[in-house]
C-alpha cells in the first residue's frame, strides 16, 4: 500500500527555535570527538565520535544551544490521510518521543568531497510516542472516531539516515549546513492504546484497540512515511543547531 498523505503539519519548537540559548562555540564541547580526514578509518573514527556524543545530545548540551532532548517534545503533528484502506485526520499535541537516547550507531559512510553522511542505526528499546491525540476517519473499512490520551510504541529493528549537506563561510569559518535529511526505518512491531475511543463506550474503544494491533503492519504501511517526517525533521533541527556552533575544522581537522 502507499500512503497518500495529503498533509503534515508539525511544529518542532523544543528543538529547532527554543533551543537557541547560550554563546555560540567554535570548538567542539568535552565529551565530543574530533577526527582526522587522513585517517583511513574516518568512517569509524565519525561512528565512534557520534556514539559518544549522543548521551551528552540527549541530557543537552548549554554551549550548543541544545535543551535535553529525551523525550523529545513535538507541539503538533497533523496527518490527513485523504484516500486509501486509511482515511484519517489524526492530530497529536504535546506529544513526547522517549527512548532516543537508546540508539546504537552500527554503520557510517561519509563522503567528504560531496558532504554526504550515510547512518544506519540500531534501536536497543522500543520508541515510546506518549501525549494528546484527535482523530476521526476509517481505518480498514472501520469507523473510528476519539479524542484523549495516547501511548504508542513502535520496535524497530534498524533506522537509516542521509544527510546531504553543503560548506558555508560565516565570519571567515567554514561550517555544513544540512540541505536534506531522510530518513526510513524498518518496524517489527507497532502497539497502539488509544483512550476515550468513541466518546468513552470503553468496548467499542477496547475492541478497536485490539483491532489496530492486530491490523498494525497495514496501519504502518499507510502512516510510515509521516511518522518517518516526523523523526527526520526534529534530528536535522538537532543536527543543523549543532552545526551551526562547530565550523568543519573542528570536527574533521586536516
Amino acid at each position: 500500500m502507499t500512503a497518500d498523505i495529503v498533509n503534515i503539519v508539525f511544529c518542532l519548537v523544543c528543538v529547532v527555535v527554543a533551543i537557541v540559548y547560550g554563546a555560540p562555540s567554535s570548538k567542539l564541547p568535552k565529551g565530543f570527538k574530533q577526527c582526522k580526514k587522513s585517517d583511513p578509518n574516518l568512517n569509524e573514527c565519525l561512528k565512534d565520535g557520534l556514539q559518544s556524543a549522543i548521551p551528552h545530545l540527549v541530557k543537552g548540551v548549554p554551549s550548543l544551544g541544545i535543551i535535553p532532548m529525551d523525550p523529545l517534545r513535538i507541539t503538533e503533528l497533523k496527518i490527513d490521510q485523504g484516500s486509501g484502506p486509511v482515511s484519517i485526520k489524526l492530530n497529536f499535541k504535546d506529544l513526547d518521543i522517549m527512548n532516543l537516547k537508546m540508539l546504537t550507531i552500527d554503520k557510517i559512510k561519509y563522503d567528504s568531497k560531496k558532504y554526504i553522511l550515510y547512518i544506519e542505526a540500531l534501536p536497543k528499546q522500543s520508541i515510546v510516542l506518549q501525549g494528546n491525540y484527535e482523530i476521526t476517519g476509517k481505518v480498514l473499512v472501520l469507523p473510528i472516531v476519539g479524542k484523549g490520551k495516547c501511548k504508542i510504541i513502535l520496535d524497530m529493528s534498524k533506522v537509516y539516515g542521509t544527510l546531504i549537506m553543503k560548506p558555508i563561510v560565516k565570519n571567515g569559518m567554514e561550517y555544513l549546513e544540512i540541505d536534506d535529511f531522510s530518513l526510513k526505518f524498518i518496524a517489527s512491531k507497532l502497539n497502539f492504546k488509544l483512550d476515550n475511543l468513541f466518546n468513552g463506550d470503553k468496548a467499542l474503544g477496547d475492541n478497536m484497540n485490539v483491532f489496530l494491533n492486530e491490523n498494525w503492519k497495514e496501519l504502518l504501511n499507510e502512516l510510515q512515511p509521516a511518522v518517518e517526517a516526523v523523526f527526520a525533521t526534529a534530528f536535522k533541527g538537532i543536527g543543523q543547531q549543532f552545526l551551526n556552533r562547530i565550523p568543519i575544522n573542528q570536527i574533521i581537522t586536516d
